[in-house]
């Protein structure tokens, strides 16, 4: 029994190592899987499930390539959702983009509320907008390189900040 488990534990990591595999069977009769050559061992061939990605090498640089080219397929506000009513004390406002392919090396992300630029440049896709007044907010952000030029705008959203009054 325990030689039994010993051997589901072997093939089971096998594939962590991606080093040649033998199987021979002992003097005693039982199935021995090993790293060592034996010479009535039978080599097998472990399959490495990590590298079968959904994305080719290839797929990865012409995505890479189409990002420091400004060719951004998708660039959007996730959250707030548009017309959204956010209701909080302190006037934080979590804001989700989406990109797509990732943001280039070199590429930053100006964020506009009500049409005025934040001081700094992000390279995150989540962050959150802190100290807004209550009131009705636009938001918008545009991709830019290192030369400033507008690669790429999102759509524009507006949201509600509600508070509570203090009297």
């Amino acid at each position: 029994m325990r030689i039994g488990i010993l051997l589901i534990i072997l093939l089971m990591a096998l594939p962590l190592f991606a080093r040649d595999v033998y199987k021979y069977t002992s003097e005693d009769g039982e199935i021995v899987y090993s790293e060592r050559y034996h010479p009535d061992a039978e080599r097998i061939t472990v399959s490495d499930k990590q590298k079968n990605t959904s994305h080719s090498i290839d797929e990865q640089s012409e995505e890479e390539a189409a990002a420091s080219a400004g060719n951004y397929a998708r660039f959007e506000i996730a959250q707030p959702v548009s017309d959204e009513t956010i209701r909080n004390a302190d006037g934080s406002v979590p804001v989700g983009l989406s990109i797509s392919p990732a943001l280039a090396t070199g590429h930053v992300i100006h964020l506009f509320v009500d049409g005025t630029k934040l001081d700094s440049d992000i390279t995150q896709t989540q962050l959150i907008l802190q100290e807004l007044n209550r009131g009705t907010h636009t938001l918008q952000a545009k991709i830019v390189n290192d030369q400033g030029e507008s690669l790429k705008d999102s759509n524009s959203v507006i949201f509600h900040l509600r508070q509570a009054a203090v009297n």
